[in-house]
């Protein structure tokens, strides 16, 4: 438990922000176009405070360099982590692969970023809930891969970019019955919505799919210590109409305040 808990029953969590460089590669017109933006849907803070926390926004250090002794400094404050998704991809690199496609790669400072927050994290056994491209940068820095294109990679594959606004699901994943998700939710099944063209390939070290949907496609693990869930699909946009989705954000305040794993 953090120093500052002396000072708030309320958990404090790092969320972490996106990041536009203002420089190839990672330049995003929408967000500032040549000028280096921080920025984030207010989505993820609003579901920390409905859960009971405080959110705390942890921008990408400019300069790639700081990103370690940041990562350690704003952990120092902090009970645990939500780390959110990215409209980037994660270069291959990372999990010892080339570009098998035309990947839109994140700003090299945001994925330096955020391995050091992963490292850091797991160093403390600090409780992080994962989403989307957040689960596939941690499912990396933990030696796993990545499904670069689910389009051309998987058979068979379901529409995992859904055209429709991210409050509505579009398809049903299957939980592992005695995992922690299954605990959390309490259900064996549920519907999701889906914004992702990539996906958890191999699972990193010490990590355990959890949840998939009918075309394989792993859409969230957990860690043996349960201090990790990853989701693939936004419980953001689903949580103030569907209890379970509610109860992964609850999951991470009880979890920051006890000091224990997500999950119990």
């Amino acid at each position: 438990m953090s120093p500052r808990k002396q000072q708030s029953s309320a958990p404090h969590i790092g969320v972490v922000g996106d990041f536009n460089p203002g420089t190839p590669p990672g330049n995003m017109e929408r967000f500032g176009g040549d000028e280096a933006h921080h920025f984030l849907n207010a989505r993820y803070t609003r579901a920390v405070r409905d859960a009971g926390g405080i959110p705390w926004l942890l921008p990408t250090p400019v300069d790639p360099a700081d990103a370690e002794r940041f990562a350690e400094i704003h952990l120092e404050r902090l009970d645990g982590l939500l780390m959110t998704g990215c409209g980037r991809h994660l270069d291959p690199a990372a999990y010892g692969e080339l570009p098998r496609f035309d990947l839109n790669l994140m700003a090299p400072a945001k994925q330096r970023f955020e391995e050091a927050l992963v490292r850091a994290t797991r160093a403390r056994q600090m409780p992080v809930l994962a989403i989307c491209g957040g689960m596939q940068t941690a499912n990396a820095v933990l030696g796993g891969t990545l499904v670069q294109r689910i389009g051309a990679e998987v058979p068979g594959a379901l529409e995992h970019m859904q055209e429709t606004k991210a409050i509505h699901t579009v398809h049903d994943v299957t939980v592992t019955p005695g995992s922690r998700l299954a605990r959390i939710t309490g259900a064996s099944t549920f519907a999701t919505n889906s914004s992702h063209t990539q996906a958890v390939g191999r699972p990193g070290n010490g990590l355990t799919v959890t949840a998939r949907t009918t075309d394989g496609v792993a859409e969230a693990y957990e860690s043996a210590d349960g201090y990790l869930i990853g989701l693939q699909w936004h419980p953001e946009y689903l949580y103030p109409e569907h209890p379970g989705q509610a109860a992964l954000f609850l999951a991470l305040i009880r979890a920051a305040t006890s000091g224990g794993p997500l999950g119990g």
